[in-house]
């Protein structure tokens, strides 16, 4: 016998089927086994390289406090990876003034050493506001780099990722401000949970020359400038007379915060960005900027001025300061230069002389402090009024607010002036 038996199954009826159990018989047909679902990639639930820093005290890919009652800890900046804060000392000159050190998480060597040279903040050609082009302004960064050296996470962005970013996440924000004695003051806040708090630029720097240059904003250029010797970098000196620097804290983003620092600037409001430099192995630094003038005492006679006061301001060195204008504002002390052209122009709008050699709304503009519009054909972009010129170039140890050293300039006038040097 084969044991074959032969499957007829379409030649007999189908079976009368029996309920046997209730409404259940009546639920659709389910499959006895699920099908098989794909797995996620793990890289993706960790979210690997995320932010450009984050607390070290959080294990590798957790880029936020998570504590019961949505606590947030007080943290050292540290704890966020190697600070500094740095300051020019004096004017920011167009091919670059050093930052020197007034404070940080390491010394001047070993941060130079971790930056592999110096780096310096310059003019951005063609971009700077009228302060900084006067060749007045200082500058400061706080800095920050993260600890991947130290303690490496998969949470920290790649360069791969880096080159396909224009905004980029971090979990501490810094803000750096002047005080009136002289000194800096440098905070910082938690970002996580703030979705308009954590991003930031991300600014590629750019090659000229053997340096690498990045336009980070208000006309200012950060320059990395790279050490002569790898093997023997020379340490970033600190700034002479600086003030010592308190520690520097990373607060949480609470009411309480607030009342510790009185009325603190919040993080949608600061000048910061994230640098990095393609192709290379300096490794992105984070940046917070603050620019301040320098104050003085105004000083100068000033011409005697017959005629059309600013015919000449679109030749030569510009219309002289009148001597009557340099006589108000003789002997005043100014803490900008912002507020010194402020003063000059209401001094001007004041002349009854001078006052008469303008339209109705350049006159009502001077009254408040602004400067006069020029002829459209002096335009320059969006420069349309006139402004002060150094005749003698700040960096080159011109008087800032001797008005003898001063000419007003059409705006297109100006801006060949500078390119002549």
């Amino acid at each position: 016998m084969s044991g074959y038996v032969p499957n007829n199954r379409n030649e007999r009826p189908a079976p009368k089927p029996e309920a046997y159990n209730g409404d259940f018989d009546r639920q659709p047909a389910r499959p006895l086994v699920a099908d098989a679902q794909p797995e996620t990639p793990r890289q993706k639930l960790q979210q690997s390289g995320c932010v450009f820093a984050k607390s070290c005290s959080l294990p590798d890919g957790v880029i936020d406090h998570r504590q019961p009652g949505n606590f947030i800890p007080l943290e050292s900046l540290k704890t966020y990876g190697e600070w500094a804060v740095l300051a020019t000392g004096s004017a920011i000159a167009a091919t670059g003034t050093p930052l020197q050190l007034v404070g940080g998480s390491s010394s001047g060597t070993a941060l130079a050493t971790r930056l592999g040279g110096s780096i310096a903040l310059g003019l951005a050609e063609g971009t700077a506001t009228a302060g900084v082009m006067a060749g007045t302004a200082l500058g400061s960064i706080a800095m920050l780099l993260p600890n991947n050296s130290l303690s490496p996470d998969s949470a920290y962005y790649t360069s791969e990722q880096y080159a396909a970013l224009d905004m980029g996440r971090t979990r501490a924000r810094l803000n750096i401000k002047h005080l009136p004695d002289g000194s800096v003051d440098v905070y910082g806040f938690y970002t996580g949970g703030k979705a308009s708090w954590e991003t930031v630029p991300v600014i590629a720097a750019f090659p000229r020359g053997d340096q690498f240059v990045a336009d980070i904003g208000q006309g200012v250029e950060l320059i990395w400038t790279p050490a002569a010797d790898p093997n023997e970098v020379l340490g970033i000196p600190a700034l002479e007379g600086a003030p010592a620097l308190p520690a520097v804290w990373v607060y949480p983003p609470t009411e309480k915060s607030d009342q510790i620092l009185v009325n603190p600037v919040h993080p949608p409001e600061y000048q910061d960005a994230i640098i990095w430099f393609p192709s290379t192995d300096i490794q992105p630094i984070y940046i917070a900027l603050s620019l301040r003038d320098e104050p003085g005492v105004v000083t100068g006679q000033g011409q005697e001025v017959t005629g059309i006061w600013l015919a000449d301001a679109g030749r030569e060195l510009g219309a002289p300061v009148p001597s009557q204008i340099a006589d108000q504002l003789r002997g005043r002390r100014f803490n900008s230069f912002d507020d010194f052209r402020r003063a000059f122009w209401t001094a001007v709008g004041s002349d009854p002389v001078l006052s008469g050699q303008f339209n109705e709304r350049n006159a009502k503009d001077m009254a408040k402090g602004f400067s006069p519009v020029a002829p459209s054909t002096e335009h320059a972009g969006k420069r349309r009024a006139y402004e002060l010129h150094h005749i003698e170039a700040i960096s080159e140890g011109g008087a800032v607010y001797d008005v003898d050293n001063l000419g007003v300039t059409t705006p297109k006038h100006h801006i060949g002036l500078h390119k002549k040097g």
